[in-house]
Order: structure tokens, then C-alpha cells, then sequence
């Protein structure tokens, strides 16, 4: 008797060149310094309208999405980023990474500020439709050595209870800090994630989601 094929997109993505790396990875340049200067411009000029996120009674979902801890300020996207969301090329370089067709999840990707110090983003994996998500750091005033801010991945841990890695969130842990004009690709609904408490400083992302395809 034979398994019936793996057919699922989302968890095809594990074995694809970006899957097989850990399942995130970081590149300088992406997208290029006029476009992160734009995206930084945008984000600025978004925060006004922006809203405060807090949730500290999260639901400690298992699986993806879920309504995980947080504090932070979040702003829906603009024209900038619109545009750099729908462009062919940036699909094309997802792609390539992750090994099937990435497209866009929705019609307009966010901005994320870290302002107040102990601003995070507790242990999650990313909703149904967010299967990699890209996130460009557009201001940073911490540490770059400091955790800080910065993206807490278990990338050896794929397919773990999300309970189990809240219950030894060091085992397995790698802190990815990306600096402004970096961009983090990550297999959000595979690799169990949290951004770090601010202590001092702010920090401010771009975040656009997509989904793959067959």
C-alpha cells in the first residue's frame, strides 16, 4: 500500500531550496535602497493612522494563525508598496527560493512598529494564506548584537507543537537580526516564529504575505 502524494503546497514548501535551508534566509538589496528608501518614507508617513495591537491573553493555538500575544503598532500598506507587492520580478525571486509558484496572498501587504519598550510578537506559525512572508526592515535603532527586536525562528524544529516550543523556547532557537535595507524570506507556515521584546530603540517593517501555488 503507497501514501497518496504530497499535494499541498504550503508543506511542499519544505522541500524546496529555501525549506531545505531552515526555512528562512536573509538578502541585502532586496528590495533595492530606492525602493527600501520609499517603503521607509511610506511607513512614516502611515504611522498617524496607525493602530495599537495589544493582546496578552493569547489562545496558544497549535497549529497556523491563531491569535498570539502581542504589542505593537500596525498601518495597512500604501502605493510604495503596493507596488513593489504586484511586481513580477519579486514573485519570480520567491519563486526561485521556495521551489513552486509564489503569489501574492491578498491586495495589500502592512507596516509593523515596534515603538514602546517590551513591544513583541509571541510564538506563532502564520495564517493559511501566509505561507512566506517578506519582511524588510526599514528603521532599526537597537543593538544589532542584542536580541532586541529581532526574529526568533526554530528552523530545526518544522512540525514541532507550537506548545512544546513555548515550553523550551531555547532549544533549537536562531535569532535572525536583519539590519535596514535587508529582507528576511520566511516559510511562515512551517517555521514556528516570535519577535524578540524591545528593549530601547524602534523598530519598523514592511511585511507582505503570499501563498503558493502548484
Amino acid at each position: 500500500m503507497t501514501s497518496a502524494p504530497l499535494t499541498d503546497p504550503a508543506l511542499m514548501l519544505a522541500g524546496g531550496p529555501l525549506g531545505l535551508a531552515g526555512g528562512v534566509s536573509v538578502f541585502d538589496g532586496l528590495p533595492d535602497a530606492a525602493t527600501c528608501n520609499a517603503l521607509a518614507v511610506e511607513a512614516h508617513n502611515a504611522y498617524a493612522e496607525s493602530t495599537r495591537q495589544e493582546c496578552y491573553e493569547g489562545d496558544d493555538a497549535e497549529g497556523r494563525g491563531g491569535v498570539p500575544r502581542r504589542a505593537l503598532q500596525t498601518a495597512p500598506g500604501g502605493a510604495v508598496q503596493d507596488a513593489l507587492y504586484a511586481s513580477p520580478w519579486l514573485h519570480a525571486f520567491l519563486a526561485a527560493q521556495c521551489g513552486l509558484p509564489i503569489v501574492p496572498s491578498g491586495g495589500r501587504g502592512s507596516y509593523s512598529y515596534y515603538v514602546n519598550p517590551g513591544d513583541f510578537l509571541d510564538t506563532h506559525l502564520d495564517i493559511d494564506t501566509c505561507d512566506v512572508t517578506l519582511i524588510t526592515v526599514l528603521q532599526d535603532e537597537t543593538d544589532p548584537r542584542a536580541r532586541s527586536g529581532g526574529l526568533a525562528v526554530y528552523p530545526s524544529r518544522l512540525g514541532a507543537s507550537l506548545s512544546h516550543i513555548r515550553a523550551a523556547p531555547e532549544v533549537g532557537l536562531t535569532l535572525v537580526k536583519a539590519r535596514p535595507g535587508q529582507s528576511i524570506v520566511l516559510l511562515g507556515g512551517l517555521v514556528p516564529h516570535r519577535v524578540e521584546p524591545l528593549d530601547g530603540g524602534q523598530r519598523v517593517i514592511s511585511a507582505l504575505c503570499f501563498r503558493a501555488t502548484l
